[in-house]
């Protein structure tokens, strides 16, 4: 491993933990025993000052999101398939398909946003044991359920850009949790 910004240096790297980009120790800042890179250090100063308080969640994987998503898909293909035989039939034109589509995303908005609201779990995430909190571990208001929820659905035609970070951040998180200050915990 090569250090990103000293590429002759290979010995000594660390990962940033925050960002996880490999530094050599002239590059790194240990804050709370954790080794941070210029970029990072500045936020995470900022974290400490204003209290909020990373790697103190016990963070979902990917995976367990990822089947929590599969739950709910399965949970809510009934009602999609209706509303979407509803609307072909009704009117065969692809007016009355393209609002089927629409009414499917709306389902689907209202029942993740009424679950989050309400216990922060959806049942795919209740199935894989996971539940969504604030950055502080606190619930959820009904302002963030839904608000996470409306910007999934519409980056919902871009759904692997979405969860993309998700695979580079050390907390895991979306774009749809970074847009509601939202993380994913374990949960039991």
């Amino acid at each position: 491993m090569l250090c990103r910004n000293h590429l002759d240096v290979s010995e000594g790297v660390r990962r940033c933990a925050r960002c996880g980009s490999p530094f050599c120790q002239s590059c790194l800042v240990d804050i709370g025993g954790k080794p941070y890179c210029a970029t990072c250090k500045s936020e995470e100063i900022l974290d400490v000052r204003s209290g909020v308080q990373t790697g103190v969640l016990d963070l979902a994987s990917v995976g367990r999101r990822f089947g929590a998503e599969f739950v709910d898909g399965f949970v809510l293909m009934i009602p999609i398939i209706v509303i979407l035989v509803g609307t072909t039939m009704a009117a065969p034109s692809n007016g009355f398909a393209n609002l089927g589509f629409i009414l499917v995303s709306f389902a689907a908005v209202v029942y993740k946003a009424l679950m989050l609201a309400a216990r922060g779990q959806t049942l795919g995430k209740m199935a894989m044991k996971v539940k969504v909190v604030n950055v502080d571990g606190s619930p959820l208001s009904t302002g963030q359920a839904w608000g996470r929820e409306i910007v999934r659905a519409v980056l919902g035609f871009l759904y692997i850009v979405d969860y993309l970070p998700a695979l580079f951040t050390q907390e895991k998180t979306t774009l749809h949790d970074m847009a509601a200050k939202t993380r994913v915990v374990n949960w039991t």
